[in-house]
Protein backbone atom coordinates (compact mmCIF):
# COMPACT_ATOMS: atom_id res chain seq x y z
CA UNK A 1 0.00 0.00 0.00
CA UNK A 2 1.02 3.69 -0.96
CA UNK A 3 1.39 6.17 1.63
CA UNK A 4 -2.59 6.90 2.87
CA UNK A 5 -3.59 10.10 1.89
CA UNK A 6 -7.17 11.99 3.32
CA UNK A 7 -9.95 13.36 0.99
CA UNK A 8 -9.17 16.88 2.23
CA UNK A 9 -5.13 16.60 1.08
CA UNK A 10 -6.45 15.46 -2.62
CA UNK A 11 -9.17 18.24 -2.31
CA UNK A 12 -6.80 20.87 -1.55
CA UNK A 13 -3.97 20.09 -4.41
CA UNK A 14 -6.65 19.65 -6.59
CA UNK A 15 -8.58 22.71 -5.95
CA UNK A 16 -4.84 24.61 -5.81
CA UNK A 17 -5.64 28.52 -5.01
CA UNK A 18 -8.15 29.54 -8.14
CA UNK A 19 -11.19 27.43 -7.64
CA UNK A 20 -12.63 29.14 -3.88
CA UNK A 21 -15.94 28.81 -4.12
CA UNK A 22 -17.11 24.91 -3.49
CA UNK A 23 -20.49 23.36 -3.36
CA UNK A 24 -19.81 19.71 -1.65
CA UNK A 25 -23.18 17.26 -2.80
CA UNK A 26 -23.89 14.40 -0.38
CA UNK A 27 -22.09 16.02 2.03
CA UNK A 28 -23.52 14.28 5.39
CA UNK A 29 -23.20 16.79 8.94
CA UNK A 30 -20.49 19.34 7.28
CA UNK A 31 -17.36 17.42 7.88
CA UNK A 32 -15.28 19.20 4.95
CA UNK A 33 -16.59 22.96 6.24
CA UNK A 34 -14.49 23.80 8.51
CA UNK A 35 -11.06 22.49 6.97
CA UNK A 36 -11.97 23.74 3.14
CA UNK A 37 -12.86 27.02 5.05
CA UNK A 38 -9.92 27.88 7.01
CA UNK A 39 -7.74 26.71 3.93
CA UNK A 40 -9.58 30.04 2.37
CA UNK A 41 -12.48 28.21 0.31
CA UNK A 42 -16.30 29.35 0.82
CA UNK A 43 -17.93 26.40 1.19
CA UNK A 44 -21.55 25.71 0.67
CA UNK A 45 -23.26 22.06 1.12
CA UNK A 46 -25.87 19.91 0.57
CA UNK A 47 -27.54 16.48 1.72
CA UNK A 48 -30.85 14.84 1.51
CA UNK A 49 -30.59 13.89 5.29
CA UNK A 50 -31.58 16.16 8.24
CA UNK A 51 -28.45 17.80 10.26
CA UNK A 52 -30.23 20.25 12.85
CA UNK A 53 -27.03 21.17 14.45
CA UNK A 54 -25.41 22.69 10.84
CA UNK A 55 -24.90 25.80 10.01
CA UNK A 56 -26.33 28.41 7.44
CA UNK A 57 -24.16 27.22 4.56
CA UNK A 58 -25.54 23.58 4.08
CA UNK A 59 -28.77 22.80 3.09
CA UNK A 60 -31.10 19.52 2.68
CA UNK A 61 -31.79 18.64 -0.34
CA UNK A 62 -31.18 16.29 -3.22
CA UNK A 63 -27.80 16.17 -5.92
CA UNK A 64 -30.02 15.91 -8.63
CA UNK A 65 -32.15 18.97 -8.01
CA UNK A 66 -29.63 21.52 -6.67
CA UNK A 67 -31.23 24.87 -5.84
CA UNK A 68 -28.54 27.12 -6.84
CA UNK A 69 -28.26 28.94 -10.32
CA UNK A 70 -26.08 28.19 -13.16
CA UNK A 71 -22.61 29.03 -12.92
CA UNK A 72 -22.37 29.38 -9.34
CA UNK A 73 -19.54 27.82 -7.94
CA UNK A 74 -15.32 26.93 -8.90
CA UNK A 75 -15.91 23.48 -8.15
CA UNK A 76 -18.27 20.75 -7.29
CA UNK A 77 -17.00 17.67 -5.38
CA UNK A 78 -19.04 14.34 -4.46
CA UNK A 79 -16.59 12.70 -1.39
CA UNK A 80 -17.60 9.09 -0.70
CA UNK A 81 -21.42 10.55 -1.96
CA UNK A 82 -22.38 9.27 -5.81
CA UNK A 83 -22.87 5.87 -5.00
CA UNK A 84 -25.49 6.88 -2.55
CA UNK A 85 -27.46 8.69 -5.15
CA UNK A 86 -29.70 6.04 -6.50
CA UNK A 87 -28.71 4.57 -9.93
CA UNK A 88 -31.48 6.28 -12.03
CA UNK A 89 -30.63 9.43 -10.81
CA UNK A 90 -26.75 9.63 -11.27
CA UNK A 91 -26.67 10.91 -14.42
CA UNK A 92 -29.22 13.89 -13.44
CA UNK A 93 -26.94 14.87 -10.05
CA UNK A 94 -23.69 14.92 -12.25
CA UNK A 95 -25.41 17.12 -15.29
CA UNK A 96 -26.64 19.39 -12.07
CA UNK A 97 -23.03 19.05 -10.67
CA UNK A 98 -22.04 20.68 -14.19
CA UNK A 99 -24.83 23.13 -14.30
CA UNK A 100 -23.76 24.85 -11.31
CA UNK A 101 -20.30 24.27 -12.09
CA UNK A 102 -18.39 27.46 -13.80
CA UNK A 103 -16.93 26.85 -17.20
CA UNK A 104 -13.43 27.07 -16.12
CA UNK A 105 -14.04 24.91 -12.61
CA UNK A 106 -13.92 21.11 -12.30
CA UNK A 107 -15.81 18.15 -10.91
CA UNK A 108 -14.29 15.99 -8.51
CA UNK A 109 -15.90 12.54 -8.12
CA UNK A 110 -13.85 10.96 -4.51
CA UNK A 111 -14.91 7.32 -4.93
CA UNK A 112 -14.29 4.07 -2.49
CA UNK A 113 -13.29 1.18 -5.33
CA UNK A 114 -15.14 -1.99 -4.15
CA UNK A 115 -12.50 -3.49 -2.22
CA UNK A 116 -10.09 -3.18 0.63
CA UNK A 117 -10.77 -3.84 4.33
CA UNK A 118 -13.47 -1.46 5.01
CA UNK A 119 -15.47 -2.36 2.18
CA UNK A 120 -15.13 -6.01 3.28
CA UNK A 121 -16.37 -5.13 6.75
CA UNK A 122 -19.59 -2.91 5.41
CA UNK A 123 -20.56 -5.87 2.84
CA UNK A 124 -21.84 -7.94 5.85
CA UNK A 125 -24.72 -5.57 6.02
CA UNK A 126 -24.33 -3.60 2.34
CA UNK A 127 -22.68 -4.96 -0.58
CA UNK A 128 -21.77 -1.70 -2.50
CA UNK A 129 -20.53 -3.40 -5.06
CA UNK A 130 -22.39 -2.86 -7.92
CA UNK A 131 -23.68 0.70 -6.50
CA UNK A 132 -19.99 1.76 -6.49
CA UNK A 133 -19.30 0.54 -9.82
CA UNK A 134 -22.68 2.35 -11.34
CA UNK A 135 -21.58 5.70 -10.26
CA UNK A 136 -17.74 4.72 -11.70
CA UNK A 137 -19.90 4.08 -14.94
CA UNK A 138 -22.02 7.50 -14.54
CA UNK A 139 -19.19 9.34 -14.54
CA UNK A 140 -17.46 7.84 -17.07
CA UNK A 141 -20.36 8.28 -19.48
CA UNK A 142 -21.45 11.66 -18.15
CA UNK A 143 -22.97 13.45 -21.38
CA UNK A 144 -22.76 16.77 -19.15
CA UNK A 145 -19.29 16.24 -18.10
CA UNK A 146 -15.64 15.82 -19.90
CA UNK A 147 -13.18 12.93 -17.82
CA UNK A 148 -10.04 15.30 -17.19
CA UNK A 149 -8.06 12.77 -15.09
CA UNK A 150 -8.38 9.38 -13.17
CA UNK A 151 -6.10 8.19 -10.17
CA UNK A 152 -5.96 6.32 -7.24
CA UNK A 153 -5.19 6.85 -3.33
CA UNK A 154 -4.96 4.82 -0.33
CA UNK A 155 -7.03 5.76 2.87
CA UNK A 156 -7.05 4.60 6.25
CA UNK A 157 -10.15 4.99 8.18
CA UNK A 158 -10.12 5.51 11.60
CA UNK A 159 -12.74 4.36 14.11
CA UNK A 160 -12.13 4.97 18.21
CA UNK A 161 -14.24 1.48 18.90
CA UNK A 162 -16.74 -0.35 16.97
CA UNK A 163 -19.42 1.41 18.28
CA UNK A 164 -18.15 4.23 16.04
CA UNK A 165 -17.56 2.36 13.29
CA UNK A 166 -21.15 1.08 13.84
CA UNK A 167 -22.44 4.46 14.23
CA UNK A 168 -21.07 5.95 11.00
CA UNK A 169 -21.92 2.77 9.19
CA UNK A 170 -25.55 4.18 10.02
CA UNK A 171 -25.43 7.62 9.79
CA UNK A 172 -24.11 6.93 5.97
CA UNK A 173 -27.48 4.76 5.28
CA UNK A 174 -30.26 5.09 8.00
CA UNK A 175 -31.58 1.81 6.21
CA UNK A 176 -28.27 -0.35 7.22
CA UNK A 177 -29.44 0.20 10.82
CA UNK A 178 -31.77 -3.39 11.14
CA UNK A 179 -29.30 -5.21 9.31
CA UNK A 180 -26.63 -4.11 11.56
CA UNK A 181 -28.68 -4.98 14.26
CA UNK A 182 -29.25 -8.66 12.82
CA UNK A 183 -25.97 -9.18 11.56
CA UNK A 184 -23.87 -7.62 14.60
CA UNK A 185 -22.09 -10.91 15.88
CA UNK A 186 -20.73 -11.39 12.40
CA UNK A 187 -20.20 -7.62 11.55
CA UNK A 188 -18.23 -7.31 14.69
CA UNK A 189 -15.65 -10.77 13.99
CA UNK A 190 -14.76 -9.09 10.44
CA UNK A 191 -14.22 -5.60 11.93
CA UNK A 192 -12.38 -7.26 14.82
CA UNK A 193 -10.17 -9.41 12.36
CA UNK A 194 -9.72 -7.23 9.62
CA UNK A 195 -8.79 -3.61 11.47
CA UNK A 196 -5.59 -2.99 12.80
CA UNK A 197 -4.54 -0.41 15.79
CA UNK A 198 -2.77 2.36 15.23
CA UNK A 199 -2.63 6.15 16.19
CA UNK A 200 -6.19 7.84 16.52
CA UNK A 201 -7.86 4.10 16.98
CA UNK A 202 -8.67 1.25 15.07
CA UNK A 203 -7.67 1.77 11.24
CA UNK A 204 -9.35 -0.07 8.04
CA UNK A 205 -7.49 0.52 5.18
CA UNK A 206 -9.67 1.43 1.86
CA UNK A 207 -8.40 2.27 -2.18
CA UNK A 208 -9.78 5.44 -3.23
CA UNK A 209 -10.36 6.33 -7.27
CA UNK A 210 -10.81 10.00 -7.75
CA UNK A 211 -12.34 11.36 -10.99
CA UNK A 212 -11.71 14.95 -12.27
CA UNK A 213 -14.20 16.19 -15.33
CA UNK A 214 -14.84 19.75 -16.37
CA UNK A 215 -18.31 20.60 -17.68
CA UNK A 216 -18.80 19.64 -21.10
CA UNK A 217 -18.82 22.64 -24.06
CA UNK A 218 -22.01 24.27 -25.12
CA UNK A 219 -25.19 24.04 -22.82
CA UNK A 220 -26.03 20.57 -20.80
CA UNK A 221 -28.77 18.75 -21.17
Amino acid sequence: MSQPRSALSVLLDLLGDELRDVIDIGCGAGALEAPLTHAGKRWQGIDPQPAPAAGPSRRQGRAESLPWPDDSFDAAIFVNSLHHVPPAAMADALREAARVTRPHGCVIVVEPKAHGDLSQVIAVVDDETAIRTAARDAVRTSDALTLIDTFGYDRIERFAAFDAFLASLTAADPARAERARRRGADLRARFDRLGHEGPGGIGLDQPMEVHVLAPASGPTP
